[in-house]
């Protein structure tokens, strides 16, 4: 199972280094899972890196399609809570927190996929296994 936070998901439809990557370990791995939040903050970053909204279309309905494959962890006044305590211990942004907090609650083995630094350290302080690229 691979839980993805928006900054590695984005890498799928918009070509960026370690977009490759990501394609490959999302078709070894067809268990997807992500926070509630995770289709919003993917389809607003490539919006944001589209000012001219070149492609944008195409780039959401991929991401409309694959979003009906993931399983998504609601975003519930328990995630909200652990996301307050996960963002002012560890230094997270808000969203990441959140997505952070919502990939700590689910039961089982999994890998988490993130390019945020900041979340990458607290995720395996939290014990997660995350999920990096090869160098």
């Amino acid at each position: 199972m691979l839980v993805f936070d928006a900054s590695a998901l984005v890498k799928r439809y918009q070509l960026e280094e370690y977009s490759e990557w990501i394609d490959e370990i999302m078709s070894r791995d067809s268990h997807w899972v992500g926070s509630a939040i995770l289709a919003t903050e993917t389809a607003i970053a490539l919006g944001r890196s589209n000012p001219a909204n070149a492609g944008l279309a195409a780039k959401d309905a991929r991401l409309t399609r694959d979003l009906t494959y993931f399983d998504l962890v609601a975003v519930d006044a328990d995630c909200l809570a652990r996301a307050i305590d996960l963002g002012r211990g560890c230094g997270l942004r808000t969203l990441d927190a959140i997505h952070l907090a919502a990939a700590s609650s689910l039961p089982g083995k999994f890998q988490f996929v993130t390019f945020d630094d900041r979340q990458r350290e607290a995720a395996r302080d939290l014990g997660l296994k995350v999920l990096t690229p090869p160098v």
